[in-house]
């Protein structure tokens, strides 16, 4: 295929996942498939930033013959697809995790679900005897998820090796916890957003970095000449703002449209492909009409549910309430 062959230079694909990438049953659909792995093929640099774990990441986009290094955890979490290795981690200040099991201590509303390195790999840790129904529900949706790991007190987790923490509940209580938290966020990213699949359950999560930083380190490192990056939700205005070519689907966020080079089709109609297969890929490939792009690969969110389709929306030491999400 002519492919990369279209720009004539050094392009980095960057998509998110939820919202963007996968169409609405949170599964890639074929032609999607098709044409990625096509441009791939080609010699093509592509990969997606998520606020998904790998765990649920690699889960959904099994099909794709990815290579590049994937942004997990929000660009927390830089994991070679290959293996299945984290490459790095961008850890949390210890104070503002000490500050979150402080404030939650003994709440019947919201307990936090820490994210840790442990043993080489990511665990989801959370106290076995406080459950609340947001992290029950958290539970539910990931039944045999080899991250999982309870404690018995907080202090069997360090809070130095803590990347990541989420928050399930009602808005109002986890508003209020932001509120409390704020003097302690430092250079915090913070996200309050109602899940995706999940209508009336928010999350509240806090990660020391964003996509932007992980699409910036990893254009250098492949010495991409441009970067286009594909979002729908605040917490992709980030990697954006980095970008040379900002794709806003059409079902995203006012704000993400506006702040977009260029709206593309909505992902129910594989807009990212769609864009690709127009404008990189070989001219005889030709999309299907909307709506008959099948469906490729696992569905459910499943053990992912998570750090937002990500669809989150976030801001430095801030929150701005966003469009639902998937969590982590």
């Amino acid at each position: 295929m002519s492919g990369a062959g279209r720009r004539h230079h050094r392009e980095l694909l960057v998509s998110d996942l939820d919202g963007t990438l996968l169409r609405p049953d949170a599964a890639l659909s074929a032609f999607t498939v098709s044409v990625i792995n096509e441009y791939l093929a080609s010699g093509g640099l592509f990969t997606y930033a998520t606020a998904r774990s790998y765990t649920s990441a690699a889960r959904v986009t099994a099909p794709l013959r990815l290579r590049l290094p994937v942004m997990t955890y929000g660009g927390a979490v830089v994991v070679d697809p290959v293996t299945g290795q984290a490459r790095q981690a961008q850890l949390l200040p210890a104070a503002l995790v000490e500050e979150v099991f402080r404030l939650t201590d003994g709440s019947r509303l919201v307990q936090p679900i820490v994210y840790a390195i442990r043993e080489g790999r990511d665990r989801a840790c959370w106290l076995a005897d406080r459950i609340t129904p947001g992290v029950a529900s958290f539970l539910r949706a990931r039944p045999g998820d080899p991250r999982l790991l309870p404690l018995s007190h907080r202090d069997d987790i360090d809070a130095a090796s803590v990347f990541y923490v989420s928050l399930i509940g009602d808005r109002q209580p986890l508003h209020e916890l932001f509120e409390q938290l704020s003097d302690a966020l430092g250079g915090c990213h913070v996200v309050l957003a109602e899940d995706v699949y999940s209508a009336g359950q928010w999350w509240l999560e806090l990660t020391s970095t964003t996509k932007a930083a992980a699409v910036a380190a990893l254009k250098a490192e492949v010495a991409a000449e441009t970067v286009t990056c594909f979002g729908d939700q605040l917490n992709d205005l980030p990697m954006f703002a980095v970008a040379d070519t900002a794709l806003a689907v059409a079902n995203a966020a006012p704000e993400v449209r506006a702040a977009a080079t260029q709206v593309i089709g909505a992902n129910t109609d594989d807009g990212v492909a769609r864009w690709i297969a127009a404008t990189l890929t070989s001219a005889e490939m030709s999309p299907p009409s909307p709506g008959e792009a099948g469906r490729a690969g696992p569905g459910s969110c499943g053990a992912a549910t998570s750090a937002s389709s990500s669809t989150h929306a976030g801001v430095r030491c801030g929150y701005r309430p966003c469009r639902p999400r998937c969590a982590t």
